[in-house]
């Protein structure tokens, strides 16, 4: 332990008196109006958030904070009030304050858990993250009620190291801690409800909504760590040295990283690749499902999903079936016999395409004559659908159905492989010389 940091005597703790508070209106009859009094604001919260679970139909982020944080923010205001009304009449209130302090942290908890949740959604760290988070908050509560939290906090201002050229102790740098993590908080509340803003206006497309929430998300992060550091007084030049370092980091070894989220807003920004474009980038094909900073996802018709670079979308080919059109080309190739009737085939397989639900009128279905091969005339009808991204394999296997059904109806066959053997009169000769010898050969045994 440094020279600095001395031990605090047992006699300055407030826990033996808040101790002797409480054991003094548990003997008197002051008790049953503090009781009462915390039943009745716990009872009147809980009626509100009820209440209020009844109006609010729209499952929105603001209304699920409201209820979240209703009943100890209600009960924690109706406690205050009673309180004041109990200190009047002269009752004591040690066992309310106490309440007060469990309502405060109990609210503080919920507000937590709700933003981080709603901030950061199915992240696998939030789990214990947060289990950190809500023993931390509880852990101040105890420190609070037991009247350790003075001799505690000067205990960790004896600890001091050197940052920068400036000396800081571990209570400023908790006390930092705290500060960012609640400025953070609500830069994290900000930012998600900004983007539920942007998600509801129907003038913005869906990249401009990515670009402004992710941009919004940024800079409020920002000023909420140096809003942080500046409420605790912590020397913001002592950030020069991290500042040199991640400089040299990003020249070195994370060059790659930071090439991916600057790639990441060339494509919100020019929109080449948008949410729900069906692309192929290298052998993956799919619907682009997600657009972040650094990496884009790509959903194949299997429900797999590409986690694609997006420096890999900027600096190699991407074939967007959807750019400026949704519609996307289906080809089905069809072979007939020679035998059959050709235009009939042909209009056929229009009719069968133009018959299904999910391919468009215009342009309409086209058959044509690709080719004479060895066992029929091969055919291709053509046509189109304006919802790729629920795959084509279903739409080409029914109009190949509906066009089987049709040839089988009209009389339209379809080729098989045929081969046709000539042979000479020698190799002819041989071969029936040969069977009239192996069936002399038998009849002889």
């Amino acid at each position: 332990m440094p020279a600095s940091a001395t031990p605090v005597p047992a006699s300055d703790f407030n826990f033996f008196r808040e101790v002797t508070e409480l054991l003094a209106d548990l003997r008197g009859p002051a008790v049953l109006w503090q009781f009462a009094a915390i039943a009745i604001a716990l009872l009147v919260g809980w009626s509100v958030t009820r209440w209020l679970r009844t109006r609010q139909e729209a499952q929105v982020a603001a209304a699920k904070l409201t209820l979240r944080v209703s009943t100890p923010l209600v009960a924690l205001v109706l406690l205050l009030l009673l309180r004041v009304a109990l200190q009047h009449f002269g009752v004591n209130t040690a066992f309310v304050r106490v309440a007060l302090l469990w309502l405060a942290t109990f609210a503080v908890v919920r507000l937590v858990v709700h933003v981080l949740r709603t901030s950061f959604k199915a992240a696998a760290w939030m789990e214990s993250f947060e289990r950190w988070i809500v023993i931390s908050l509880w852990l101040m509560l105890v420190l609070l009620v037991t009247g350790w939290y003075r001799p505690v906090w000067d205990w960790l201002e004896g600890f001091a190291f050197p940052i920068g050229g400036a000396k800081v102790n571990i209570a400023e740098l908790l006390a930092g801690v705290i500060a960012v993590g609640v400025t953070l908080l609500a830069a994290l509340w900000a930012g998600t409800a900004i983007e539920a803003q942007l998600n509801k206006a129907a003038g913005l497309d869906s990249s401009t909504r990515v670009v402004l929430s992710r941009v919004a998300k940024a800079v409020l992060l920002l000023i909420g760590v140096l809003l942080g550091l500046s409420i605790v007084g912590f020397p913001l030049g002592a950030l020069s040295v991290f500042g040199g370092a991640l400089g040299v980091g990003l020249g070195l070894g994370l060059q790659r990283i930071a090439s991916n989220y600057v790639s990441g807003f060339i494509i919100l920004l020019d929109r080449s690749v948008k949410i729900g474009d069906m692309i192929t980038v290298d052998k993956y094909y799919g619907r682009v499902t997600q657009i972040t900073t650094r990496y884009t996802v790509v959903q194949g018709f299997d429900s797999s999903e590409a986690i694609i670079p997006n420096e890999m979308l900027v600096s190699t080919p991407v074939q967007n079936n959807t750019h400026s059109d949704s519609r996307t080309q289906v080809k089905l190739p069809v072979s007939v016999s020679y035998e059959g009737d050709l235009d009939l085939a042909l209009r056929i397989l229009e009719d069968c395409a133009r018959e299904h639900a999910r391919v468009v009128a215009d342009p309409a279905p086209n058959a044509m004559v690709l080719g004479f091969g060895a066992d029929g005339i091969d055919l291709q009808v053509s046509f189109f659908i304006p919802d790729p991204e629920n795959g084509t394999g279903g739409v080409r296997s029914d109009v190949a159905r509906a066009v089987w059904a049709r040839f089988k109806a009209e009389g339209v066959s379809v080729p098989y492989p045929q081969r046709v053997i000539h042979l000479n009169s020698t190799v002819a000769e041989s071969i029936v010389s040969a069977r009239d010898g192996l069936k002399s050969a038998v009849h002889k045994e």
